[in-house]
């Protein structure tokens, strides 16, 4: 959207006016005052442990999986990729007509450790925002997606798969 047609409106009467929780703290001078850490966090590397053919792997796997939701890829080509429960999910979803119009906006990929890759996407469903993350563990000698959290509607996660807190 363009910033410059951005508007406003007035709320209505019926809602009550906005009232502030916490009052606001005024700093005098320059300096904000620092947070009481109580021990140095450590620096996080800007690049993490995922190689760019696994980053493209994991989003070319998330691109798919919308695809299927939004009716433009048959569920059967991804049979080889997302475990069973995963897949039905997405199926489901995709009779249900959930997905429609879905389209992915951007990934973000990440992981936890050298077993397991974590995708999480922006979707956009016609001026909706929509969520979902992708947990891919490498699996019988392949890297397998494993964990599926999807919200298509306001206050609805779906859910399929599960992480096991042994898994290391």
């Amino acid at each position: 959207m363009d910033p410059a047609r951005a508007t406003s409106r007035h709320a209505p009467a019926s809602r009550p006016p906005a009232v502030p929780l916490l009052e606001p703290v005024w700093f005098a001078g320059d300096v904000q005052p620092a947070l009481p850490w109580t021990f140095v966090p450590e620096v996080v590397a800007e690049q993490d442990a995922v190689g760019p053919e696994l980053r493209q792997l994991a989003a070319a796997l998330m691109a798919a999986l919308v695809e299927v939701l939004s009716g433009q890829r048959s569920s059967e080509q991804l049979e080889r990729w997302v475990e069973p429960e995963l897949l039905s999910l997405v199926e489901h979803l995709q009779r249900a007509r959930s997905g429609q119009d879905l389209k992915l906006r951007s990934v973000r990929v990440q992981a936890p450790h050298t077993q397991a890759v974590e995708v999480s996407a922006h979707l956009r469903q016609g001026a909706a925002s929509r969520a979902a993350a992708l947990r891919i563990s490498w699996r019988r000698g392949q890297w397998v997606a494993t964990h599926l959290a999807i919200a298509l509607r306001p206050g609805i996660v779906h859910q399929a798969g599960w992480i096991s807190p042994l898994a290391g």
